[in-house]
């Protein structure tokens, strides 16, 4: 993500609602995607107004959404009156778990968070709130459920615009057991979003239109039956060189899951690359040379877009081995255990001009 600065000129992140350095409140404005640094109106109204501006120009005023202290939400809401008292963000969630059992809070505040990065990334791609090319169709809202004895239990899943997460998820040694259960490399709570969220676009953005017959074309046909499909994936698990056309295991389990896997990859590459280049994070590591003829048909030359996606790709590569590495040397798992194939570039690359063409 893009990093920011207060109005007294030192870094604030993305979550934060107070700047550390000089105690001004900042908040993020989801319609400029800026942290703002605030000054202190009174009765709960702040103000921005950038550096160096003429007198001339009147100041920006906002509150702060009405979740700050209930979850830490720090994005702003315009000042007026009328404004609705929560931010876009906290909108979106439909349903919230029973916040008088334990635990309960802070698993609330740790989905938000994880469900304002996703936000954050949509917004920029033009997928989702006022800025959004897409024209109208089923909003996305989110409902935020526990699993009770006494109840069925609750699954994390996708439909008709509405994204469930189990709360549990958020408890990170539970997660961490249904991890290792799953034999998954990674698990959590973003990656969780922006799985799920990979649904919901293929619903926007491939279903009925006419990118259907090139989605087919690299994941597979969607009709084939979805239940039986995971069913099968549970009790025998992936096909043998999965590895050689799937990210990840489970995205063999059915095309609906390898776009939404594939999906939620991109997702991490457009963010991570965006943070390490807002911080001109480079590595040294000699990228690989990736050929854009992977990404055409064979005999076709490869467009200069393929081109610039292989460029990217280089990068993406030498930038994780490094961030795995890092961690490494702390003694921890990688940061991304994943190793892109011929053809998952290909899907990663159908991902890519499909959002070049509606953003």
């Amino acid at each position: 993500m893009r990093f920011h600065t207060c109005t007294c000129g030192q870094p604030v992140f993305f979550n934060n609602s107070l700047c550390i350095a000089c105690g001004r409140a900042v908040g993020f404005d989801p319609d400029a995607r800026q942290i703002r640094g605030l000054d202190v109106v009174g009765d709960g109204v702040f103000q921005y107004l950038p550096p160096d501006s003429p007198s001339s120009v009147s100041p920006t005023r906002y509150r702060f959404c009405e979740n700050l202290q209930a979850c830490g939400c720090n994005w702003l809401i315009p000042a007026q009156a009328e404004a609705p008292p929560l931010c876009l963000s906290c909108q979106s969630t439909r349903v919230l778990p029973d916040l008088t059992r334990p635990d309960n809070e802070e698993r609330w505040s740790r989905l938000e968070a994880a469900k304002r990065r996703l936000l954050y990334t949509l917004l920029d791609l033009h997928l989702w709130g006022s800025h959004s090319h897409l024209p109208a169709g089923l909003p996305l809202v989110f409902d935020f459920l526990e699993s009770l004895p006494s109840e069925a239990p609750v699954l994390t899943g996708h439909d008709s615009g509405v994204i469930t997460l189990n709360v549990q998820e958020a408890d990170d040694l539970l997660r961490e057991t249904i991890r290792l259960q799953m034999r998954e490399p990674y698990r959590s709570l973003l990656g969780h979003f922006r799985h799920e969220s990979g649904h919901y676009y293929w619903e926007r953005l491939i279903q009925g239109s006419a990118r259907l017959e090139g989605f087919r074309a690299l994941f597979g046909d969607e009709t084939a039956d979805y239940a039986a499909a995971l069913q099968r994936h549970y009790q025998q698990g992936p096909p043998p060189g999965w590895e050689a056309i799937h990210i990840s295991a489970y995205a063999a389990a059915h095309p609906w899951e390898d776009w939404a896997e594939t999906w939620a990859h991109y997702l991490h590459m457009q963010d991570t690359q965006e943070t390490a280049e807002a911080a001109g994070c480079y590595s040294d590591l000699t990228p690989p040379q990736i050929d854009p003829a992977l990404l055409s048909e064979e005999g076709i030359p490869p467009t200069p877009e393929m081109a610039l996606f292989a460029e990217r790709i280089s990068r993406w590569v030498a930038l994780t081995t490094l961030v795995n590495e890092l961690t490494r040397s702390m003694g921890q798992p990688d940061v991304y255990p994943f190793a892109p194939s011929a053809q998952v570039l290909k899907k990663l690359f159908f991902i890519d001009r499909l959002l070049s063409e509606v953003g």
